[in-house]
């Protein structure tokens, strides 16, 4: 430490010393917070959880962001069910087509939005969706679900089909992966869709 440094803590520690009023008051005010001190920033309240785009039903499709929430019924006309769709998810259809080998010998129209759903037409009526990964249902069963999920659904049964580990439960079909009691759901269907047993 130079004589300098020393010098200024002397002088410091004299000034101190010459305030002769009581501890804690002064006679003076106190100065001011520097201007750039702040307050401590506050922690903000978490966002509450966005509501899903869609919700699968064992009836339809539920879009719980539609002013008033709605339910697109089976039996819906084509169109509406896919404008409907359209807005909830916020774009067009990946894809529009027909498969001639469902529907008994007619033909089904579909609609799809890649790694959401896709909708299923049978003589222009919305007839059935099929899930793609995303979507859940109300009580949160989707793709990848395990069995005991399902089970809590009313209704549950399973079967061994054509298909594979077959299940119904609240008007909602599908396939799991195995028998096992932790199997996944690997399919998830409601209505008619364009299935090949």
């Amino acid at each position: 430490m130079n004589r300098l440094t020393i010098g200024a803590g002397v002088v410091l520690l004299g000034l101190a010393g010459c305030d002769s009023g009581p501890p804690g008051n002064s006679g003076a005010e106190s100065p001011a917070a520097p201007a750039n001190a702040s307050a401590p920033a506050p922690v903000p309240a978490p966002a509450p959880a966005a509501a899903p785009a869609i919700v699968l039903e064992g009836a339809g499709l539920r879009i719980p962001g539609a002013s008033p929430p709605r339910t697109v019924a089976f039996e819906t006309p084509r169109a509406e069910t896919i404008a409907a769709l359209t807005k909830a998810l916020g774009r067009a259809p990946s894809e529009l087509g027909e498969n001639e080998e469902c529907g008994g010998g007619g033909g089904m129209q579909f609609a799809e939005w890649k790694d959401d759903l896709t909708a299923w037409f049978l003589d222009g009526q919305f007839a059935g969706w099929d899930s793609e990964g995303r979507l859940r249902t109300i009580e949160g069963v989707g793709i990848g679900s395990g069995r005991a999920e399902v089970a809590g659904l009313p209704g549950f049964e399973v079967e061994e089909s054509t298909l594979g580990i077959e299940f119904r439960a609240g008007g909602l079909s599908g396939i799991l992966e195995s028998q096992a009691a932790d199997a996944k759901v690997t399919h998830l269907w409601g209505g008619a869709t364009c299935v090949f047993r």
